[in-house]
């Protein structure tokens, strides 16, 4: 049986908070950048980018109005004109944060509300704060890495970043599709805080109504959570890490850094190539 999706999250005030601080930390590294500096982390964008992205029409300003019209959809949604000049893409940031932090303050976290989660249990405004606040966490990390600033994450958050990229970024199954599991268990033990996230490997097969694409490909979901000093059955495989070094390695922002793994080479392998897929 598949975790309740909201079972293990932290409080509700925890993700309004990170949203706050790293969305601050993130225009604070990148405001004096100079323009054309590149993100390493994301290939092809420089810093004015990567500023347009988290404050445009992409995710904050978005996400805004979305929290603001729920439960309708975005098929409304008026995308913004990228301004041409720093100056304007800071004012559309400070907008877009101010008016997000307004509108997830005075949302109720059960309120329904529209997302891109195959699971319609997760189409909440709850679901929409724990997601902003890893999309600010990430990206802050993004702005330092442009800088050359990089500053430690908060390592509970990081944890709840594992999951949250587990169970979203590469867990999610569309409703068109179906997951075979093939009996292995992974333990992801997340050393500095004793989470760990319990993973097995299967075939995802479907055919996507949208393009007519037939997908049979090796797939992860996510079996449990758990705390590493509890019993539990057996494991084919142990991944480890702290939550900073695991979040970012999940995320593509980890440099050189290689977890521990410890067991069957040949889930090892399979399992290295799921999280080598590109998610954005």
């Amino acid at each position: 049986m598949r975790p309740h999706p909201e079972q293990h999250w932290l409080p509700m005030d925890t993700y309004l908070e990170a949203i706050e601080r790293e969305s601050r930390r993130f225009r604070e590294v990148l405001v004096d950048q100079p323009a054309g500096t590149p993100v390493p982390s994301c290939p092809g964008w420089d810093v004015d980018d990567l500023l347009w992205h988290l404050g445009g029409g992409d995710v904050q300003h978005f996400w805004a109005w979305i929290v603001a019209n729920r439960p309708e959809g975005p098929q409304d949604y008026p995308q913004p004109e990228r301004p041409t000049d720093r100056h304007g893409i800071l004012a559309v940031l400070d907008r877009a944060q101010g008016d997000l932090m307004l509108r997830l303050r005075n949302a109720d976290p059960a309120d329904g509300c529209w997302s891109w989660a195959s699971d319609t249990s997760l189409h909440t405004v709850a679901f929409t704060m724990r997601r902003q606040a890893h999309e600010a966490l990430i990206h802050r990390v993004d702005a330092e890495l442009a800088a050359g600033e990089r500053t430690p994450l908060d390592p509970h958050l990081a944890a709840d970043g594992v999951a949250e990229c587990l169970e979203m970024m590469y867990g999610g199954l569309p409703t068109w599709g179906h997951f075979a599991p093939d009996g292995s268990r992974i333990a992801v033990d997340i050393d500095d805080t004793g989470h760990r996230v319990v993973l097995g490997l299967g075939r995802f097969a479907g055919t996507d109504p949208d393009t007519g694409t037939v997908e049979d490909e090796d797939d992860v979901q996510v079996l449990a959570h758990e705390h590493t000093s509890e019993p539990s059955k057996p494991f084919d495989l142990r991944v480890s890490g702290t939550a900073e070094d695991l979040d970012l390695w999940l995320w593509h922002r980890a440099g050189a850094f290689e977890p521990g793994m410890s067991g069957d080479e040949e889930i090892a392998g399979r399992l290295r190539a799921i999280l080598a897929q590109p998610i954005g």
